[in-house]
């Protein structure tokens, strides 16, 4: 019985080392389920959270000055590639500088506007991936000191195009568009101007030469044209009549176009010690002159808006016109083919007209609206806005569905061969500018009333322009001055 007992207590202790062991396992199993960490949620892609982010970001801030037709084009397309909001709203100059823009995030302007941005700190510098991803250059520290860039791969802006958007050395926009001033005429003798294209570009133009060839053109054309000169002259006495903001502008234009082929081409409208006005020197009042005689030759194209110009001349209903060809890309046919082709001069004059796109300075969304001014950039957008207005271009050729017509080619490849000698002392963008080619515009159209007051009515210009000088600041004025010549960095 003993042993019997022993057997007993031997077996239980087994089977309780046993449960003891079972216990030890299941616990250890629990712990281990128990201390695992638990599976972190997937986290969404890179493309994913970007839309999520916009998604839930404020609407974008985007501003139309002066440029009514792109509205419903760019908030559309917007629409097919972002799912954040773009909250798009236009006004004029003026109703833009009296509205609050701290809250703005992306501005699109005339780029004879962006004086008066900088200057009331509206809008900030392109960061360096703006300029990488648009085809503008940045430079290292290495580089800069060696005067080199680095530029993209892939269509860098035009040489006109970066001008326009450079300010005090400062990379300050985008340039959507830059188109020049250029003159086509039909029919009439241009071998003058020819020559004195011909004397700028060999560097060998004076005051004599520019205006020995003017009056040669003017006095040749006025004799073929002598049996309706009166008839001309009183078209234009009745165009004079009612002159739109917009057609007085291009007034001003026209004359700038005619002055940059004088001695004025490098010296400006201002000294730049006094900072007075050059309004009174010979070759304005001269050019002046010149103006008003080409107004009655051609009393349909003097006051009329760029594009009305151009069409006038391809069209055969005028002989002469200073501006740019439409881009909407159709192909013309209604043209009097019984005229001669017209021919497209290479005196190109560029107006700081075209289209820039800035960041607005105090953009609470900068990586967003970055990514807005990249889109309005691209070629796809540049296209479809080409197509409402020529104040935008595309950077290709290959991408311009305008080269359908002769001019448009002859414009475009004039462009490009004139955009390096194109200098900016006579391109009004700087700070006021507005209200200077106000009154310059002013001026001429008496002159054009009555040219036997053109050295009077320039000398009251003058005085003008150096009162609303001394109203802005004389320092201001010669800084802003020299930043948009590009002198100053």
């Amino acid at each position: 019985m003993a042993r019997k007992s022993e057997f007993i207590s031997s077996n239980e202790r087994a089977m309780s080392l046993a449960a003891l062991w079972l216990a030890l396992g299941m616990m250890g199993i629990l712990l281990s389920v128990g201390c695992q960490p638990k599976k972190p949620m997937e986290q969404p892609t890179n493309a994913v959270a970007g839309a999520a982010s916009k998604s839930q970001a404020p609407p974008l801030k985007l501003v139309l000055v002066d440029a009514d037709l792109l509205e419903a084009e760019l908030g559309l397309r917007w629409q097919t590639v972002s799912d954040q909001k773009l909250d798009v709203s236009k006004m004029t100059r003026d109703e833009f500088e009296k509205v609050d823009v701290n809250t703005l995030d992306v501005i699109i302007y005339p780029a004879n506007f962006i004086s008066t941005l900088i200057e009331r700190g509206w809008i900030a510098p392109l960061p360096s991936t703006v300029l990488n991803k648009t085809g503008g250059s940045i430079s290292t520290p290495d580089e800069a000191t060696q005067g080199e860039s680095q530029r993209v791969n892939g269509p860098t802006w035009a040489h006109r195009g970066r001008s326009l958007s450079q300010y005090g050395g400062k990379t300050m926009a985008v340039p959507l568009g830059a188109p020049c001033w250029l003159a086509i005429q039909s029919g009439l003798e241009i071998s003058p101007l020819l020559r004195l294209y011909q004397a700028i570009g060999s560097n060998q133009n004076t005051s004599t030469i520019s205006s020995q060839l003017w009056s040669e053109f003017l006095d040749q054309n006025e004799a073929s044209l002598a049996s309706t000169l009166a008839d001309r002259m009183a078209q234009l006495h009745e165009r004079l009549q009612q002159v739109s903001p917009n057609e007085k502008r291009s007034l001003v234009a026209r004359y700038f176009w005619m002055l940059s082929t004088t001695e004025a081409r490098y010296r400006g409208t201002f000294d730049p010690y006094t900072m007075q006005s050059r309004m009174n020197q010979p070759e304005f009042s001269r050019t002046a002159r010149f103006l008003q005689r080409l107004a009655v030759l051609e009393p349909k194209t003097i006051l009329a808006e760029p594009t009305v110009a151009w069409e006038s001349v391809t069209q055969g209903t005028a002989s002469f016109g200073i501006g740019w060809p439409r881009t909407d890309g159709q192909q013309r046919l209604d043209r009097d083919t019984t005229q001669s082709k017209p021919k497209v001069l290479p005196i190109a004059w560029n107006g700081a007209d075209g289209y820039l796109v800035s960041l607005g300075r105090r953009t609470r969304q900068s990586a967003h609206a970055s990514d807005l001014i990249v889109w309005l950039a691209a070629e796809e957008q540049r296209s479809a806005m080409q197509a409402l207005t020529p104040l935008v271009e595309p950077l290709e050729i290959d991408n311009d569905r305008n080269v359908v017509r002769d001019d448009y080619r002859e414009f475009q490849t004039t462009q490009r061969l004139e955009a390096a000698n194109l200098s900016m002392e006579l391109t009004p963008r700087f700070f006021g500018s507005e209200q200077f080619v106000d009154l310059l515009g002013d001026a001429l159209i008496d002159v054009l009333r009555n040219p036997d007051q053109t050295e009077s009515r320039l000398a009251e210009c003058k005085k003008s322009w150096d009162e609303l000088g001394a109203t802005i600041g004389k320092e201001r004025l010669r800084g802003s001055l020299e930043a948009a010549s590009g002198y100053s960095k």
